[in-house]
């Protein structure tokens, strides 16, 4: 968040906030979204009113001030004079175009290259090493601040398994750590696209073809899970092509493990679930908790059967859709991608391993 987006925050905060202590209202969701920006702003973090620091629902936020002060012009102007002080230091201490990254001065930030629920992703470019490198900042909306600090802490806790993964069809992850926007990853950039823009470039794969994608991309699972690391959330755009290299990559292990809560609550911005989609295994939709290869067994599946003919698995007639919308297969082809989707665990190909002796 930039300062002058902080700053209209606060503006229609204080507004909120005076509503609130004058016998109005303010959205409760709004409340505690706009606290828990405010919270995990670190910079600020000191001179956040106390009337904000202590009051972690609205209701109790009208309590505090109608206990400290009894008349409205009394909470108004106590209100409006510490919101409007923060807002000062901000413009005062903080450079509208400082990014936080860039304080490490070798770093100069290029472009957006990416952007979805979970964040943004920028393209930066170090100068000492004259390397560019791509940084993921997660910005999820929490419910409450204690979920918030728990899926941080979650995030940090399974990224140090990240650096486990040294293979080269899984992106390589450099640094992670925390910024004013929230927690960030340092990663590998790839000059490509990934498996959305393949497909518009070079449309439906013969299976033969597919298996080119199909390949690295289990070579890659294989040596994660043999880690211990399950992806979850693999998908087209979790798979790249480095045009330089030749080569596909598997993007954003880890993400599912920070977002997720033992409740399975919804983390990301609002209308956004954690884990779903058409390429997420069902059974773990059902139960977050579930931790099986053989739910990136399914994705693999899911992305296969797209690859072949256009059109993601779902509903009742997945295998008689394949063998229309792609006459050319062979039947012990079009089997080999429906066990990777079947319903259930204990019919799926145990491992990456059985299935990659399989297309060998």
């Amino acid at each position: 968040m930039t300062n002058t987006e902080l700053i209209e925050l606060l503006d229609e905060y204080k507004i909120g906030l005076i509503k609130k202590a004058t016998n109005g209202t303010i959205d409760d969701k709004f409340y505690v979204q706009a606290r828990n920006t405010l919270m995990k702003n670190v910079s600020i973090k000191n001179q956040i009113p106390k009337f904000i620091r202590n009051c972690r629902t609205a209701n109790e936020f009208r309590r505090f001030i109608q206990t400290e002060f009894v008349d409205y012009a009394r909470r108004t102007q106590v209100i409006t004079d510490s919101i409007n002080n923060l807002i000062e230091y901000i413009e005062e201490n903080f450079d509208e175009e400082e990014d936080p990254f860039l304080q490490i001065k070798q770093y100069t930030r290029i472009e957006q290259i990416g952007h979805g629920g979970y964040g943004n992703v920028y393209k930066y470019h170090n100068d000492c090493l004259n390397m560019d490198f791509a940084v993921k900042i997660y910005s999820p909306i929490f419910v409450s601040e204690d979920e918030q600090k728990n899926g941080e802490k979650r995030f940090f806790r399974e990224a140090k398994m990240l650096f486990q993964l040294n293979h080269e069809n899984i992106i390589k992850i450099y640094d992670v750590g925390r910024m004013a926007d929230g927690p960030f990853i340092r990663m590998e950039l790839v000059e490509g696209y990934n498996l959305n823009g393949l497909q518009k470039k070079d449309g439906l794969l013969s299976f033969e073809d597919s298996k080119q994608v199909i390949i690295p991309v289990l070579h890659g699972l294989k040596y994660a899970h043999k880690k211990g690391i399950i992806h979850r959330d693999l998908k087209p755009s979790n798979v790249m092509y480095s045009v330089e290299e030749r080569m596909y990559k598997i993007i954003d292990f880890g993400v599912s493990a920070f977002l997720d809560t033992d409740k399975h609550i919804k983390l990301t911005k609002t209308g956004e679930s954690v884990a779903g989609g058409v390429y997420i295994d069902p059974l773990l939709q059902e139960n977050p908790k579930l931790r099986d290869v053989r739910s990136d067994i399914y994705s693999v599946g899911a992305i296969w059967y797209w690859l072949l003919c256009g059109r993601a698995p779902q509903g009742s007639d997945m295998k008689a859709y394949l063998e229309n919308a792609a006459p050319n297969l062979l039947y012990e082809e079009i089997d080999i991608v429906m066990k990777c989707l079947a319903g259930n665990l204990e019919d799926r190909y145990e491992n990456c391993s059985e299935l990659l002796a399989i297309l060998y």
